[in-house]
């Protein structure tokens, strides 16, 4: 029996790297910046010595690591890696080089979270199920009959680049009409400091809606029109049972998913209407490394669904 393996969440802000047990309890975990490291070789050894630390008395099956890049099984190097350009064309093997005397497995950090809540979470109830990160981006991944879906080239999921507006009013002149220029967590930032000043947060944005700024209310009112355009779109193609959101904007935000709702609606073939079922995430900050440990353990298991 696999007592536990270690899960490692490799993101654009954040590393985390935790012992998982054969529950998905966190029985140790350490975190570093990914800023703080400029080259792909000093940023995979701190974190194999992040994983010496968590696992100290090596009682770790195997490692699974989440990566914000697109996956597949035959890829032989990381590629579009937009958020960590310093392992931009790294090989696999090299990566595993880091870790002897582990098995290690791969997949694309959105995924496992959409997997985990398929498992374990907020979807374990359908078959089909799709999970979306708002956050500093938005990206999604989806689970079809109970499997990740990777698609032919391992970009299924990869939302972010979606057009959901052919506006020339978006909110800055930097974007360009995709739902990740237009209502992710940097967007909304940039936005607010357009309206408020340098100092000013995707936070701010949010205070000032609440206090009825009426410019906060076209930035908020607009994003809730873009994205609900992506549920729209995403509900007609790939027609999941459920839609399970996270990330910051959403987690601090809840209020916005009925109003995403009520406007999808009305962009959705009359037969969908009432079929748009949005609900929050399960799994907090820690969803990615546990999701990367769930991978190990069914690979370790042998199960590799």
């Amino acid at each position: 029996m696999v007592d536990c393996v270690i899960g490692i969440d490799i993101g654009g802000t954040n590393i985390r790297v935790g012992l998982v047990d054969a529950n998905l309890g966190l029985v140790r975990k350490e975190t570093a910046l990914t800023a703080s490291f400029q080259t792909a070789d000093d940023l995979f050894t701190h974190v194999r010595t992040m994983v010496d630390r968590v696992d100290c008395g090596r009682q770790a099956a195997g490692i699974g690591i989440a990566l914000p890049v697109p996956w597949k099984e035959e890829m032989a190097c990381i590629c579009d890696a937009t958020n960590i350009p310093c392992i931009e064309n790294i090989s696999i093997q090299t990566i595993k080089s880091y870790f002897s005397g582990y098995e290690v497995y791969f997949e694309n950090d959105v995924n496992v979270i959409a997997l985990l809540e398929s498992e374990h979470g907020a979807s374990k109830s359908y078959s089909h199920s799709m999970y979306i990160t708002v956050s500093t981006g938005i990206g999604s991944g989806i689970i079809l009959n109970n499997e990740i879906h990777q698609g032919s080239h391992g970009y299924a999921g990869e939302i972010g680049g979606m057009i959901v507006s052919d506006s020339s009013k978006s909110l800055s002149s930097l974007y360009n009409g995709t739902l990740e220029s237009l209502c992710s967590g940097k967007a909304l930032e940039e936005e607010g400091k357009r309206l408020y000043g340098s100092g000013a947060t995707t936070q701010t944005l949010f205070d000032k809606y609440h206090q009825q700024d009426k410019n906060a209310a076209v930035v908020i009112d607009r994003w809730v029109e873009h994205f609900s355009n992506a549920i729209a779109t995403l509900m007609q193609t790939i027609d999941p049972d459920v839609f399970v959101v996270g990330g910051a904007v959403i987690d601090n935000n809840q209020w916005l998913i009925d109003r995403v709702v009520e406007r999808a609606r009305d962009k959705v073939l009359e037969n969908l209407r009432d079929s748009i079922n949005i609900v929050m995430s399960a799994f907090g900050p820690d969803a990615g490394m546990i999701g990367a440990g769930l991978v190990a353990l069914k690979n370790t298991k042998g199960d590799k669904r």
